[in-house]
């Protein structure tokens, strides 16, 4: 599959729109981490080691991340920390905590083309490679930043008409070049909304935001110091943007298990700078209860299910296919959602071009029926007792009240179930995002258990 990876950086930023244990005795102490070799290793998308470019910009000694790279503290493990840095970029900075491997850590990255919008920051925990942004949902797991940007000049009254979805004109960029921002011939305008628009440079990797405030249209440089800071203990995360006393988002259940980890920085479709890392591992102090382990999941959400192995979906028999796995009596391994009732596949299995089957048995006492509801990443097929009752892959413009944007809520989706007297097998063929390789599973949830057991 050949992907535009300019379209997906232009979109990506311009569209208004990834077991708890006792925190160990640490001294309270500190430590500054300079961008030297001694320190950090950079590599590149493909595994390869890159240069550590360090260098001056707007006033910090920084490190330049190019387009997919990783930069990884060398040496360092830390479970319960403080960790506060500067980035600068154009779309979707992060960093790793709690890294075991460069496939398997907790995750939180920026989205900067949405400041002031609920999901501008994105915690996901990454499991063999997975970054399942479509799982991990708003309020718990998405938060609201407002992101800095820098004022450099205000545009004159003429050229609001040269504002337009398109090329952006020469007259506008001769406007831009008096005031010392050079743009490409290359360079489009993009308009997000009726006050908001940007013009972005694919050659330099650059962009300026037009906001209209006040009957005046202040052109703004997105490419600031951004000022984070991140407190982790035991299960919980504290993420900070700009303001140090108040955090923006707050995860109570971090979803990796609680371990020593590495720290890593990780750079966009753009290029990123970071600037001040400083790191201060946490003392020890009783870990208060989570606020979310009391809340007590729903027993109507169906949360154990027999997952298959792995393997390749035929598009034309794969009812053929589940029917096989029983005839041949497959081993389905046992396995448990989540405290949200979430079923996140990549937890279990690392390969995005396959799909597994789901089995559970739900008992009736009698003929009846009974509304499921669900959501899922990214094709599902449901057979109740051998016949085929839902089959489609994910919805990513769903219809007004009905989830955002590929987003997974368990309200988005809905069968009915005809369920026998007796025992009733449910299954789910669930096929991963293939196409980005991203997201891999659902949650389930019944309108009613009267009369029913879950086996």
């Amino acid at each position: 599959m050949i992907i535009n990876f300019r379209r997906i950086l232009v979109l990506g930023f311009f569209a208004l729109q990834f077991s708890c244990g006792q925190p160990e005795k640490k001294n309270n102490t500190t430590q500054e981490f300079p961008f030297t070799k001694e320190n950090w290793k950079v590599e590149n998308d493909d595994k390869t080691a890159a240069e550590i470019k360090t260098l001056d910009f707007k006033g910090k000694s920084s490190i330049k991340l190019e387009a997919g790279q990783k930069a990884y503290l060398q040496y360092k493990k830390f479970e319960n920390f403080k960790l506060e840095f500067y980035c600068s970029a154009l779309s979707g900075p992060g960093f790793g905590f709690r890294v075991q491997d460069p496939q398997n850590f907790e995750y939180l990255y920026l989205r900067l083309g949405l400041s002031g919008k609920k999901d501008a920051l994105q915690y996901l925990p990454v499991h063999n490679g997975n970054l399942p942004w479509q799982l991990y949902n708003y309020p718990k797991y998405e938060g609201k930043a407002n992101f800095p940007r820098e004022k450099v000049a205000t545009l004159i009254a003429d050229l609001k008409d040269e504002l337009v979805e398109g090329i952006a004109s020469e007259k506008l960029r001769n406007f831009l070049l008096e005031k010392g921002y050079p743009f490409s011939e290359k360079s489009e305008v993009i308009v997000g909304n009726e006050t908001m628009c940007y013009i972005f440079d694919p050659e330099e990797m650059k962009a300026l935001l037009f906001e209209e405030i006040e009957d005046e249209i202040m052109i703004l440089d997105p490419r600031t110091w951004i000022r984070i800071k991140v407190q982790v203990i035991g299960c919980s995360a504290s993420f900070y943007i700009e303001d140090m006393k108040t955090p923006a988002l707050v995860v109570e259940n971090l979803k990796r298990n609680v371990a020593k980890g590495g720290i890593s920085l990780i750079g966009d479709g753009a290029g990123v700078y970071f600037a001040d890392i400083s790191i201060t591992e946490l003392p020890v102090q009783k870990e208060p209860q989570s606020k979310l382990s009391k809340e007590k999941l729903s027993d109507k959400y169906l949360t154990k299910w027999g997952v298959s192995e792995m393997f390749t979906k035929d598009s034309v028999n794969f009812k053929n296919q589940i029917d096989s796995l029983f005839i041949n009596k497959a081993i389905f391994k046992s396995i448990e959602a989540d405290n949200d009732g979430l079923l996140n596949i990549s937890t279990f299995y690392d390969d995005m071009t396959k799909t597994v089957a789901l089995s559970c048995t739900l008992e009736s006492e009698v003929d009846k029926k009974v509304k499921l509801n669900f959501d899922y990443a990214d094709h599902l097929v449901i057979l109740l007792n051998s016949g085929i009752i839902f089959d489609k892959g994910m919805n990513f413009s769903p219809p007004v009240g009905k989830g955002e944007e590929g987003r997974v809520f368990v309200e988005d989706e809905s069968v009915q179930l005809d369920l026998k007297k007796g025992k009733n097998q449910l299954i789910f063929m669930l096929s991963a995002d293939n196409r980005q390789k991203f997201n891999w599973g659902f949650v389930a949830k019944l309108e009613s258990l009267e009369g029913i057991k879950k086996n």
